[in-house]
């Protein structure tokens, strides 16, 4: 007996169709990775199905000694769609999960190893969200908090390497015992002191390892450190608000860990630091709705364990969380931000603060809300897609409309946590727009953000630039520098009447570099004919012998900006600095740097700036020792254009750094070489798992409804895609429970097919009909029919029903 078209050893997919060899007329018996019978009858070919594992085929020969066939049966996450478009989102995404900095950690301590994905208990758990699907060592991030728990409940947020020396974090952190180094002095325990979120993520970290891996013993253990860190959260001065009965905070942008300038200067200008008598405290909805959530996860745990009186408990609490937080933070169509504990205190930060929207309003669509509550926070959402600024990549912004001030070094208007647009919110936005029956929207935020991580080699970052408008109409003036050229852009010209040949290098030099008008980073700069003049092409300046040490350019005339564009040679910090000297005899000083506004011209390299861009790569070519040589646009804003601008004085270092200026051009509008539409912040990781979750959870639609899917919800929203021919496969691995399913959608005939299997007993389906669909005419399990029902959901119409799993099922939805 023999599988046919299966070599030894070659692994069986669920729902693959297997054919036996020499075994005709006998009968099969089937059994799956837990030893389970799926497939009993006298025929040849078989669907594959059930627990993961070594399956056997068993039946007995003509003699009726038994005979035994194994094969293994395997899978991992994956999609295989006819479009292929969402098999590559899904790649992308776990591409972006684990690559770089959103992989994974190893620690050492209390005489064992911890893995994180990332050494902060935050975007561990966010990215744990996504990962669960891959990953296979899932506890031992969620033990290392759980062991390191502070004695009154307290969770630290993250985990990093140290030596023995004090360092800021111990300075910063001693008060209120918010840092504590391991016992061997290689690493420490932080809680950045004005975070109120860590202790209901913790929950959410227990909650979700305890479903992919269906250790019931191991979340028992770990229940009393979940009650107890809630219970911190509820009575601590640093984190309950008396007045509101809810948990506080500093004035953050949402859950980010910084407060505006006003508050921080309340700590010596530390904007992570509070004090529960001097710092002013408000309610930001999100810790709230997460600690209600994780209420609600602790009742779900305690009920498994038959502990209802307890989980009662915790369902009383999570209503009147709900019911307060609703009383002062929902407006009819989101959660206001920040309920300030005493709002004759606030500072202006030039925004309505209760218009404006942030991301947590997108988390909590996912945090079991009203339906209500949800469509309008949804819609608000769309509204804002409706009216976006210019060039913005999508309405999934940090925080809308943006703070213009006071927000530090990370806010940065239309950056990160200010105003950046964060495929976060896309994900958390998406996952609840499928749930509460806006699917079209959910496909469409799936398909935008897939176009965002193509147009960006493939990665989808953490945040982009919030706005990017068009360039502004400016004038140029390009400045005539022939007086004091000096240099040559060639090595090896014969070069006579004191004109320096580059750097003096013989072929390693710049001779590709054009001459005349040129525009580069939308700059007009002029070049001089080098070919010409002796070569003279540029200027340069250095202590070096016959390099100019001083240099004065006329310019009397107003300017918003003045470019550069140069190179430097010889030195890795300053190469010189210019001097501006105004008509009423007042001066501005700027220093050339490399690194900072200048590069070498081997293997340029401008900085990465956010947003407007005044650094950038102007002009590459090359050479016979190197393929990339070039120079830097560099444009430095004025202070002081209502002034007239007499001379630029150019000056060199004292380190005998060489500086090569080869243009310079004025202009009436501020130095502008582009946006950069990459903005930055959290790990990439947390982003992508985010928009994973929406694609899993929302529109493929596997959701585990007890653990390690023994049961399951199966809800394919596919109908709202152009996708026919589906195939789902969605994996724990760090227990072996899985879900697969084929969904195929006969538009001509009205009728949806699914075949489904799984390692659990049962799958509730909540199938998704298409537009236009108005009744369901019938559901066949094996060509039985099924109870069913029909939902509404918005304006979705769904069909509801049960299959036992184990054995592989076919389905068939008609539909009028």
């Amino acid at each position: 007996m023999q599988l046919e078209n299966k070599k030894r050893g070659e692994t069986v997919e669920p729902l693959e169709t297997l054919i036996l060899l020499g075994a005709t007329g006998r009968e099969v018996v089937v059994r799956d990775g837990c030893g389970h019978p799926y497939f009993r009858a006298p025929r040849l070919a078989f669907k594959v199905g059930g627990a993961l594992g070594c399956h056997t085929v068993s039946c007995d020969d003509e003699s009726g000694a038994p005979q035994a066939l194994r094969f293994t049966t395997s899978t991992r996450t994956h999609i295989s769609d006819a479009s292929g478009r969402y098999d590559a989102l899904l790649k992308r995404l776990h591409f972006t999960m684990t690559a770089g900095f959103g992989g994974s950690m190893s620690f050492w301590w209390n005489g064992r190893s911890y893995n994180v994905f990332i050494p902060w208990l935050r975007d561990h758990v966010h990215v744990l969200k996504g990962m669960k699907y891959f990953a296979d060592d899932l506890k031992s991030g969620i033990d290392i908090y759980a062991e390191s728990q502070r004695d009154d409940g307290m969770i630290w947020d993250n985990i990093e390497n140290r030596t023995r020396d004090a360092n800021m974090w111990d300075v910063r952190f001693r008060d209120g015992d918010f840092i504590r180094p391991f016992d061997d002095y290689s690493g420490e325990f932080k809680r950045i002191p004005v975070e109120a979120d860590v202790e209901y993520l913790f929950v959410e970290g227990l909650f979700y390892t305890w479903k992919a891996t269906g250790d019931d013993a191991w979340m028992e253990s770990l229940l009393p450190n979940a009650r107890r860190a809630l219970q911190y959260g509820m009575s601590d001065r640093y984190r309950w608000s008396e007045k509101y009965q809810l948990i506080k905070r500093g004035h953050t942008i949402d859950t980010w860990d910084f407060q505006d300038d006003y508050n921080a200067a309340l700590h010596v200008g530390d904007a992570m630091q509070i004090s529960p008598d001097k710092s002013r405290f408000g309610i930001m909805f999100g810790d709230n709705t997460g600690y209600a959530m994780a209420f609600q996860q602790i009742a779900q745990m305690l009920e498994y364990l038959g502990r209802d009186d307890e989980a009662a408990q915790y369902r009383v609490l999570e209503a009147q969380f709900r019911e307060r937080l609703d009383a002062i933070s929902w407006n009819g169509k989101f959660f206001t931000h920040h309920v300030a504990e005493h709002p004759e205190d606030a500072f202006d930060l030039g925004v309505d603060e209760k218009a404006q929207v942030s991301l947590s309003n997108a988390y909590s669509l996912n945090r079991n809300l009203a339906p209500h509550q949800a469509s309008a926070i949804i819609e608000t959402y769309q509204g804002i897609k409706a009216d976006l600024p210019e060039g913005a990549p999508g309405e999934w912004y940090t925080i809308y409309p943006p703070f213009e001030r006071g927000c530090g070094v990370h806010g940065t208007k239309w950056q990160y946590v200010n105003g950046g647009v964060t495929p976060i919110v896309a994900g958390e936005l998406g996952r609840g727009a499928f749930e509460y029956g806006y699917e079209n929207y959910g496909v469409d935020i799936l398909d935008r953000v897939l176009d965002l991580a193509e147009a960006h080699g493939g990665i989808l970052h953490s945040a982009y630039t919030g706005a990017m408008p068009q360039m502004p109409a400016r004038d140029f003036k390009t400045l005539d520098l022939s007086a004091h050229l000096n240099t040559s852009f060639s090595g090896t010209q014969d070069v006579e009447n004191g004109v320096m040949n580059w750097t003096q290098e013989g072929e390693n030099d710049l001779h590709e570099m054009p001459s005349g008008a040129q525009n580069f980073c939308g700059v007009d700069f002029q070049i001089a004919d080098w070919s010409n003049d002796g070569g003279r092409g540029c200027i340069g300046l250095s202590t070096r012998s016959g390099y100019n040490s001083r240099v004065e350019i006329e310019i009397s005339d107003k300017a918003q900006s003045i470019y550069f564009l140069h190179t430097t040679a010889g030195a890795s910090g300053a190469a010189g600095a210019f001097v501006a000297h105004y008509d009423d005899g007042t001066t501005s000083r700027q220093a050339i740097v490399r690194g900072e506004n200048a590069s070498g011209w081997w293997l340029p390299e401008a900085p990465t700036q956010h947003g407007i861009q005044t650094v950038d790569v102007a002009w590459r070519g090359a050479n016979a020792k190197c393929l990339n040589v070039g120079l830097i646009a560099y444009g430095w804003d004025n202070p002081h254009p209502e002034k007239t601008l007499k001379t630029i004085e150019l000056l060199v270092d004292e380190s005998g750094a060489l500086w090569l200026l080869a243009a310079m051009t004025t202009s009436d509008a501020p130095a502008n070489l582009g946006i950069n539409p990459i903005s930055f912040g959290i790990p990439n990781g947390w982003c992508a798992a985010a928009v994973l979750y929406a694609l899993v959870e929302g529109l493929a639609g596997v959701v585990d409804s007890s653990t390690t899917f023994e049961t399951a919800q199966i809800a394919p929203r596919w109908a709202a895609t152009d996708e026919r021919n589906v195939a789902v496969f969605v994996v724990y691995p760090a227990s072996g429970g899985y879900v697969s399913y084929v969904f195929a959608h006969h538009i001509e005939s009205k009728t949806i097919e699914l075949e489904v299997t799984g390692s659990g007993e049962q799958a509730s389906f909540h199938v998704l009909l298409p537009q236009g669909a108005h009744r369901v005419l019938e559901v066949s399990v094996e060509s039985e029919k099924v109870a069913i029902e029909e939902q509404i959901i918005a304006n979705s119409l769904y069909a509801n029903f049960s299959v036992d799993l184990g054995a592989p099922q076919q389905v068939a939805i008609r539909y009028a």
